[in-house]
């Protein structure tokens, strides 16, 4: 994998309308995270199939805010904007007070240099103003490394354990989501 350091400035904010135009970036990014040889948050030996499909990501942008909200993280290079990560607020619908982190992926050739933390403290950030006071997640119990990361972002676990959403997905049979949680300080 070749990595790229982030040299270039970052940015991240809500997606808008005209981030159609990024539909197909966006999309490569999700799956590349999740179901690529490279980078280290990849799962392609554990589910099959993509994470997301264009479409899928045409409805989070044009219909953002309703009720989620698409995040997207951008490196600059002079008027050039290039996607490079994505996280998305999911409001749960069993607690008002929680919004769930989903969708959240950095690019593999743009992984360890501060952008999925970057991405993360925005999402807190937006959850706060839309008046959340919980974050959640759901995190596959097989990736000990991944909820390491997420634990010294101050998530921590339930011991609420889920089935996967998609179990005919699944290359390892039987697996669980463990739901991680975080207040959102003021």
């Amino acid at each position: 994998m070749v990595q790229i350091l982030a040299k270039n400035a970052i940015l991240v904010r809500k997606a808008i309308l005209s981030d159609t135009k990024f539909i197909k970036e966006a999309t490569v990014v999700v799956n590349n995270a999740y179901r690529s040889e490279g980078g280290w948050t990849t799962e392609k030996d554990i589910v099959s199939g993509l994470r997301c499909t264009e479409e899928d990501m045409a409805t989070f942008i044009n219909e953002n805010g309703k009720p989620n909200t698409l995040l997207l993280a951008f490196e600059q290079v002079g008027n050039t904007e290039t996607v490079v990560g994505t996280v998305q607020i999911q409001p749960s619908e069993e607690h008002p007070k929680e919004a769930e982190v989903g969708l959240f992926s950095v690019s593999p050739t743009h992984q360890s240099c501060g952008i999925g933390g970057k991405l993360i403290r925005a999402a807190m950030e937006e959850m706060k103003t839309l008046g959340f006071d919980y974050a959640t997640m759901h995190v596959l119990e097989n990736r000990p490394e991944i909820l390491t990361w997420y634990k010294k972002l101050g998530f921590t676990e339930t011991g609420e354990r889920i089935p996967f959403v998609w179990p005919e997905m699944l290359k390892v049979k039987n697996l669980h989501f463990l739901t991680l949680k975080k207040p959102l300080e003021s």
